[in-house]
């Protein structure tokens, strides 16, 4: 055995015994050498030797009989020690020159030092930092409902709000508290990849048609269900549910006993006129479930998500405590409330709106003029829908793409069951890059398309 200097001789010893009789490489009443010999052969000390015969005898892996020596002791059913499996190869990121992807912001620069003093005072309450609040502290929840008041038009109280980390674990939590009966319905096309939080978890789910107004309530069965919806900026058409659809389908939750999800995730990003309002604040009868986070505003790894329950459902929740509680550190929740309650929040956003709303007129323009091209901008979020007519399919289109190291994602890749009709439609993301490095990009992009359709 060899020694390594980082821990005590006695553990190393008792660590390499315990291991030959975990892994079978010593056998039942296998008697060990007398301390002294042990000690000699080793270069250790009896004291030593003794320490590790001691702990192992404790623990029961040897038996000592007096004048006659230590014997590996019978386990019944002993699981043997499995060795270690060899490193897994660390996983290499694809390198692509220019990345399109509609998930990714290039510009987070968080935490900013604003975020920072907000930490380094939040570090210096000690009452906050030790308070338990299952539905996350009521300073940031506060905090959340006046920033919902004030530009989303939800009039809401802290005591509605739930904090948590992440839009998965928000429907985690859905899961147990909605109603066992009724199915999710998810948008298609959409994020269609939460159907697998719903398959791994048992639940009934089914997709509904969305069209360039959004989800057709005309179309919905008398089924009771759980609606998830986009209705401000549906992901990833971009297209804004009208208010006569907005009414319908409150009506009809109403008269079904049904719920909605609303998904206003990048609502902070509208760069025309005033921001649409979210569903919620039509919501007279109590059965929207609003949601949101601060993934693109701050960052996603900050992972702090919320949602407006319904009165029934936060009682239910209450209810269910100590089994579910909020996840976020208090020190993160106490800096963001403060964070927003000095307006460094929304100066923010005020910030990255212009930045945004530069990067979409230059990536928009550059298609415009040209009849290879047809451009879906609705100047909100952070993409468009690229139409590019070509002979080509989509997906031929993007492994095009991909060899010659560009990244983006097709309207496909984000529809369920639906085969393409028409040109390839390609959605552009223009977050993720500096203003030189996209102009660069949609140079490249465009060269590429073209070449691609000169060669169908």
């Amino acid at each position: 055995m060899h020694f390594n200097g980082d821990e005590p001789l006695y553990e190393a010893l008792y660590e390499h015994i315990k291991d030959a009789v975990a892994t079978g490489a010593m056998k039942e009443g296998e008697k060990l050498p007398s301390k002294r010999d042990l000690a000699r052969h080793l270069g250790l000390s009896v004291n030593t030797v003794t320490a590790a015969y001691d702990q192992l005898v404790d623990e029961g892996y040897l038996i000592a009989r007096e004048r006659v020596g230590y014997f590996v002791a019978a386990i019944e059913n002993l699981h043997k020690k499995i060795a270690p499996a060899s490193a897994a190869p660390v996983r290499e990121l694809p390198a692509y020159d220019y990345d399109f992807d509609l998930n990714k912001n290039a510009d987070y620069r968080f935490p900013d030092n604003h975020f920072k003093k907000c930490l380094q005072w939040a570090a210096e309450q000690e009452e906050p930092l030790n308070r338990r609040e299952k539905e996350g502290l009521a300073e940031l929840r506060a905090a959340v409902a006046d920033y919902l008041k004030a530009s989303r038009g939800v009039d809401v109280s802290a005591e509605d709000i739930l904090l948590s980390a992440g839009m998965e674990y928000l429907l985690l939590i859905l899961i147990a508290l909605l109603p066992k009966d009724a199915p999710f319905r998810l948008e298609n096309p959409g994020y269609i990849r939460l159907k697998k939080i719903f398959e791994q978890n048992r639940v009934p789910y089914d997709f509904m048609a969305v069209d360039e107004a959004g989800v057709d309530p005309d179309t919905l069965t008398d089924e009771k269900s759980i609606y998830l919806v986009t209705p401000s900026h549906q992901f990833p058409t971009g297209s804004i549910l009208r208010v006569d659809r907005r009414i319908k389908l409150l009506n009809h939750v109403k008269a079904t006993g049904s719920y909605i999800i609303e998904d206003d995730y990048d609502s902070e990003y509208k760069y025309y006129g005033r921001p649409i309002p979210a569903l919620k604040s039509l919501d007279g009868v109590d059965r929207v479930i609003y949601m949101s986070n601060f993934s693109k505003s701050l960052s996603p790894t900050l992972r702090i998500s919320f949602m407006v329950l319904p009165r029934p459902l936060m009682a239910r929740y209450r209810h269910l405590s100590p089994v579910m509680n909020c996840p976020i550190p208090n020190l993160v929740q106490l800096a963001l409330a403060r964070y927003m309650r000095e307006g460094h929040f929304e100066r923010r956003l005020n910030r990255q709106r212009k930045i945004y709303d530069e990067r979409r007129k230059i990536a928009a323009e550059a298609f415009l003029g040209d009849d290879l091209f047809s451009v879906d901008d609705k100047r909100a979020g952070m993409h468009f829908i690229l139409t590019c007519k070509v002979d080509g399919s989509e997906a031929e289109l993007l492994a095009y793409l991909k060899k010659h190291r560009i990244h983006m994602k097709g309207l496909s890749d984000f529809s369920q069951g639906q085969g393409q009709e028409g040109y390839p439609r390609l959605i552009v993301g223009y977050g993720n890059m500096s203003v030189d490095k996209l102009k660069e990009g949609l140079d490249e992009l465009k060269s590429l398309i073209k070449k691609f359709s000169a060669a169908s």
